[in-house]
């Protein structure tokens, strides 16, 4: 290389101009970039050179501003139609010629620029750029698509985090989750979460520690948790909020009845039925009746709610049903099965409306064994909707507008008598309720009374009976 060749060479992985002055040891040149740095290179450290013309390095930042008008990246693309047919490679000479119709240094370098800061359509070979096939530079473009989506979704992520964190509504959008959910993962299972990297950087761009707690101190100022928040429900993956699909369902149940599949339902309106429980429960799930018969027999009915009036197997509640399995019960409140809009209106036994119920008709003998019994999907009007003290206190004044309770409980007690007569364990342990409210746990101890006896003998009775009928 002689002196006044103007050469392009990596200084700290940054690509530079520089002319060389002189010749450094047996292999090493001086270089000198535009602002008059001498730098010491090996020819590896030269990527491109100009050896037909003479620069000094006063003409660098000219000829730089007389390469800008080429550096037009989107040329290559038809640079890469013309060559990916014949499957030629190109050299930056080549390619000044193609793109440009010159050879003159500023087109060279210009060519040799685009084609080596180019990640899609050419890779380079030795001296040459070999055109890359049309499924290669196809599956490039895809890529670079999704990368720059991501830096998209990411930078809306940040923002939207910003103005959470600045106590103001955010309407999250879909590819915020991939991080929120990150979030919620690493805050309850730690370095065990799959994906802690995702929460981690997140962390990292609000200058926080990267730690689990910190992720729930996080959620918990995005006030997607707040400070008391179920770690336990999240560990066992007990999901708290219905999928929209689910939601949008239940409401239309709602808005229109479908179809009964059980077209011959046992009219029972004419019963009346009472339906106990404590005060605060929203799912009114079972109620009692009792049918005074001619032959002087008493009927007890058991009624259960009939939440398959509204579900069809393989449907979206019940598929989701079947995830949660159950309706959990917890001091802050409950988790319901299903929806609660449907669970606590048409699947519940609401006082004075037409409801679907599975209903257990009983008769029993004088020593409280089952004598006959029957079992009928059934239309019930619940009369009452009563609580535990409500009827322990109609039992207690013996109120006699209400015979049918008086006669329920005797046959609760009867009940109960034959039961431990065939070898029946009772384990009476106290028994408790524990509320939180508004940060306060409130615990109540719930004593043994004839209106809990009462309910809890009718749903042993119930359950023996359909262990007859299954057997």
């Amino acid at each position: 290389m002689e002196k006044g060749t103007l050469v392009e060479i990596q200084v700290q992985g940054d690509r530079r101009l520089a002319v060389i002055d002189r010749p450094e040891g047996k292999k090493n040149f001086v270089a000198i970039d535009a602002e008059g740095r001498t730098h010491t290179i090996h020819p590896r450290q030269v990527s491109y050179l100009l050896q037909s013309e003479h620069f000094k390095p006063s003409d660098i930042t000219s000829f730089l501003d007389a390469v800008q008008p080429y550096l037009d990246p989107s040329s290559l693309e038809v640079a890469w139609e013309f060559l990916v047919e014949d499957a030629s490679s190109a050299t930056p000479e080549t390619l000044a010629e193609l793109l440009f119709s010159e050879s003159s240094a500023h087109a060279c370098y210009a060519a040799h620029c685009l084609l080596s800061e180019d990640k899609v359509f050419f890779k380079r070979k030795g001296d040459r750029y070999e055109p890359r096939s049309a499924s290669q530079v196809a599956d490039i473009r895809h890529q670079l698509a999704a990368e720059e989506l991501r830096k998209q979704q990411w930078q809306s992520f940040l923002d939207s985090l910003s103005t959470a964190l600045e106590g103001k509504p955010v309407q999250w959008g879909e590819g915020d989750h991939h991080y929120l959910d990150a979030l919620e993962r690493f805050a309850v299972q730690g370095d065990d979460a799959p994906g802690q990297s995702a929460a981690q950087e997140v962390l990292l761009a609000l200058g926080r520690p990267t730690t689990s707690q910190s992720a729930f101190h996080l959620l918990v100022d995005l006030r997607i948790w707040d400070a008391h928040e179920n770690l336990f429900l999240k560990q066992r993956q007990i999901p708290i909020r219905f999928p929209e699909k689910v939601l949008e369902m239940a409401q239309s149940l709602i808005d229109n009845s479908p179809p009964d599949c059980d077209v011959n339902r046992l009219d029972l309106t004419h019963l009346k039925v009472c339906t106990i429980d404590d005060e605060s429960t929203l799912e009114i799930d079972d109620g009692l009746s009792i049918e005074f018969l001619e032959n002087g027999q008493r009927r007890v009915w058991i009624h259960i709610a009939d939440p398959t009036r509204w579900v069809q197997p393989g449907d979206a509640l019940d598929l989701d049903a079947r995830r949660r399995a159950s309706t959990v019960y917890l001091p802050t409140g409950m988790i319901p099965m299903f929806p609660p809009a449907l669970a606590t209106g048409p699947m519940s036994l609401t006082q004075g409306r037409i409801c679907c119920a599975l209903s257990f008709g009983v008769v029993l003998d004088d020593e409280g064994r089952i004598d006959t019994y029957s079992i009928h999907p059934s239309l019930i009007r619940p009369t009452y909707r009563l609580t535990y003290e409500d009827v322990d206190e109609i039992l207690e004044l013996g109120i006699s507008a209400e015979p049918e309770l008086e006669a329920l409980a005797e046959l609760a007690v009867r009940r109960n008598k034959w039961r431990q007569q065939q070898g029946a364990i009772s384990i009476h342990m106290p028994e408790s309720s524990i509320k939180v409210s508004d940060d306060e746990i409130i615990i109540s101890v719930l004593d043994s009374s004839k209106s809990r006896e009462l309910v809890a003998e009718m749903m042993i009775l119930a359950g023996e009976v359909a262990g007859h009928y299954g057997s």
